[in-house]
């Protein structure tokens, strides 16, 4: 999911995700913000209209996903969703409104469910105002319809972003954390990134969150061509499929 002023082939440049996939033996879907529906070409993940099952742009982009599911014969629980920035935020969006079939979420400088409505909203919300993760759980459970979510989650973060705070990885951490019944694990270094564990009650690894020291509102390990992509840092690309679609991981 890409991310404000961003197409799907600028993000997919920057991610290197077409050559991941293609190394993994996975399919791709880009869906793509047209200026008609938002003059940055932000998804609109801060307004209610497009957040349900049924309506708006979640619904929209949800129809794209069964539809290449069905067409392509993909197994439940192979479907993972990516994204930058508002594509980040999207992706959380689509996970709540539909965990049955979305088994993982991959989320680069994105915040927690509801974290802020309408414009101002989203911008409080993006410089680290008024989140708590515990509240945006409770609302991701009451969006979903379904007491007990199986989720997997891979967060990232660059610690310098002055776009979206890095307060948001904190309660993004919490967020899932609670969904999973998730304990949380220890930091440690590597490659140059911090990097957190969670597992759940029967020891399954279920989130693990980046914080990247250096980087700002950029994808870590990315292609330099695109936009909002960084070369250094970890293989933010890599480590996301891989934590998301490890054997046994639905």
């Amino acid at each position: 999911m890409h991310g404000c002023f961003q197409t799907p082939e600028d993000f997919a440049l920057g991610t290197r995700l077409n050559e991941a996939a293609e190394r993994r033996g996975l399919l791709v879907l880009y869906p793509a913000q047209g200026h008609r529906d938002n003059a940055s070409r932000c998804w609109n993940w801060f307004e209610p209209a497009h957040r349900g099952r049924r309506a708006g742009e979640v619904a929209e982009i949800l129809a794209l996903v069964e539809e290449v599911e069905r067409v392509h014969a993909v197994a439940r629980g192979r479907v993972v969703v990516v994204g930058l920035s508002a594509g980040g935020f999207m992706a959380v969006n689509l996970f709540c409104a539909a965990p049955e079939l979305i088994a993982g979420v991959g989320v680069f400088a994105g915040g927690p469910y509801r974290c802020g409505e309408g414009a101002e909203g989203a911008v409080q919300c993006m410089r680290g105002h008024r989140l708590d993760g515990t509240r945006a759980a409770a609302a991701c459970r009451a969006a979903s319809g379904t007491p007990a979510l199986r989720a997997r989650a891979s967060l990232w973060q660059g610690a310098e972003d002055t776009v979206v705070a890095p307060a948001n990885l904190a309660a993004l951490e919490t967020m899932f954390a609670r969904l999973a019944g998730a304990a949380s694990g220890t930091t440690e270094r590597q490659e140059g990134a911090l990097r957190a564990l969670g597992r759940d009650a029967e020891g399954r690894p279920v989130l693990e969150t980046w914080l990247v020291p250096g980087l700002g509102h950029a994808w870590s390990g990315g292609d330099p061509r695109g936009t909002h992509a960084a070369p250094v840092g970890p293989d933010a690309t890599a480590h996301m499929l891989d934590f998301l679609l490890a054997p046994g991981a639905r």
